[in-house]
């Protein structure tokens, strides 16, 4: 992945939907190439695909809460996150270091919906948990810059 390939990333994490033509354009380059360069990234699988950003409230999802799940030695975190899967609020799972060994990411209609949310959590991974709730979010979806220029 060269420098080009950089920048176009960079147009497309801020508006995926933004004409190749335009991103030629704004780079100085042709068309043909953008497409190419985009073609290759996909079948390399650096753009996995393309997404939209929600505003949660506007979606009747709210509530945003970030649960740390410790699973121990006795499971694999991979087989666990398989399970968490399962549970369609949760919109992000992570493997970390430090007390706990995965967080999530739920997204909830209600306080009472996410009461429900963290009993299924419980059942498919059972350890320790502790649940943050958030009560605002700034910003997120963010794609930092690919290069330092």
């Amino acid at each position: 992945m060269d420098a080009l390939d950089q920048k176009i990333i960079g147009y497309l994490a801020e508006d995926a939907r933004l004409p190749l033509a335009q991103v030629a354009k704004e780079l100085d380059v042709a068309t043909a190439t953008v497409h190419a360069r985009v073609k290759r990234l996909r079948a390399d699988g650096v753009i996995r695909g393309s997404r939209i950003l929600l505003d949660w409230t506007k979606v009747e999802l709210p509530v945003a809460a970030i649960i740390s799940l410790g699973v121990g030695t006795a499971e694999s975190l991979t087989d666990v996150a398989a399970r968490l899967r399962t549970i369609p609020y949760i919109v992000s799972c992570f493997a970390v270091t430090g007390e706990f060994d995965l967080q999530v990411v739920v997204r909830a209609r209600s306080s009472e919906h996410l009461g429900q949310v963290l009993e299924d959590i419980r059942q498919v991974a059972p350890g320790m948990s502790r649940t943050v709730v958030a009560l605002t979010t700034y910003f997120e979806g963010r794609v930092p810059p690919l290069t330092d220029g």
